[in-house]
């Protein structure tokens, strides 16, 4: 733990003041930014009592915290834990659909970021088709066998999606008014996202790595994907190896290193710090503290994620 501190620390101090708290002022932008979105699809969802943003915010900021530091996405796990037991008429399975509609914005977004990621790449298409000419039957079996495939893993996605759907539509109760749904949820994330984009150029520029739309894109393209293969918390290693092969050639390979750690070690220290001090401002510091012990032991033994504890539950005020 000291020496953890101590390389954020050394981290830290290798920032200027002004652009390590425009930094943080960014990632304090994205997250209250995308608490917004939830609340108001939450407010949609169960209109039967007022959604309170603070509430709303504090437990997305809390499973932030919570993510930076324990694996699982136990954070997102207690998150949801904390809007079932607290937001009034909420069920799993509106949850479900909530969450479904606040990825909405992001998984476009992905697809086009990745989709330009792999067009823009060198040599991304330079395939070479001698061997389908050579083998003219393997070829058929394999073109008819994969579409075939394709085709039944899409109608069994289709059916399992619209199954799940029929369950959790009252969690996406804002779809109803596309309005709406573009002005409060997807407007909102859309601007979180320009904040995303602000903490990678605040702290690019900060580490002397050259600063300009499509390198920022490609490290959220690189962040993304380690986010999503990573298994420890924070994931440094997986963005420090993604952003090394995005930025090859872009910067130094010793201030690219000291980018990514950097922002990362910056980011998760503020998640944390942020994250846990609004949760328990909702349900204690006393019960915070309990759910952080009660997650590790739960990812310890191969928890399969299930509510946060009773007793953190039982703090939050209804």
């Amino acid at each position: 733990m000291i020496g953890w501190l101590q390389e954020l620390w050394d981290t830290m101090t290798a920032v200027s003041l002004p652009f390590l708290l425009l930094g943080i002022a960014f990632q304090t932008a994205q997250t209250l930014l995308v608490a917004l979105a939830w609340r108001n699809i939450l407010a949609a969802a169960y209109p039967a009592r007022e959604v309170r943003y603070k509430k709303i915010m504090s437990y997305y900021a809390g499973g932030n915290g919570l993510n930076a530091i324990l694996p699982a996405s136990a954070g997102t796990v207690a998150m949801l834990g904390l809007f079932r037991a607290n937001v009034e008429g909420a069920t799993v399975a509106g949850l479900v659909g909530a969450t479904m509609v606040e990825n909405i914005f992001f998984a476009i977004v992905s697809v086009v970021v990745y989709a330009w990621l792999f067009i823009s790449a060198s040599g991304s298409f330079d395939v070479h088709f001698s061997w389908f000419s050579d083998h003219p039957v393997a070829s058929i079996v394999i073109l008819v066998g994969g579409t075939a495939l394709i085709i039944l893993g899409l109608v069994t996605l289709y059916r399992r999606f619209r199954k799940t759907w029929e369950n959790a539509k009252e969690g996406g109760a804002i779809l109803r008014t596309p309005r709406k749904f573009l002005v409060q949820v997807v407007g909102v994330e859309a601007v979180s996202y320009i904040a995303r984009m602000g903490v990678n150029a605040t702290f690019m520029y900060a580490y002397h790595i050259p600063v300009s739309l499509q390198n920022v894109f490609l490290i959220v393209a690189a962040s993304s994907i380690s986010s999503t293969v990573a298994i420890a918390p924070g994931a440094v290693g997986a963005q420090t190896g993604l952003a090394s092969v995005v930025l090859k050639g872009v910067a130094p390979q010793a201030a690219i290193t000291a980018y990514t750690v950097g922002q990362s070690l910056i980011t998760t220290a503020w998640n944390v710090a942020f994250g846990l001090t609004m949760l328990s401002t909702e349900i204690g510091w006393s019960e915070t503290k309990k759910l952080v012990h009660r997650k590790k032991k739960d990812g310890e033994k191969g928890a399969d994620g299930e509510a946060p504890s009773d007793a953190a539950i039982e703090a939050a005020p209804d």
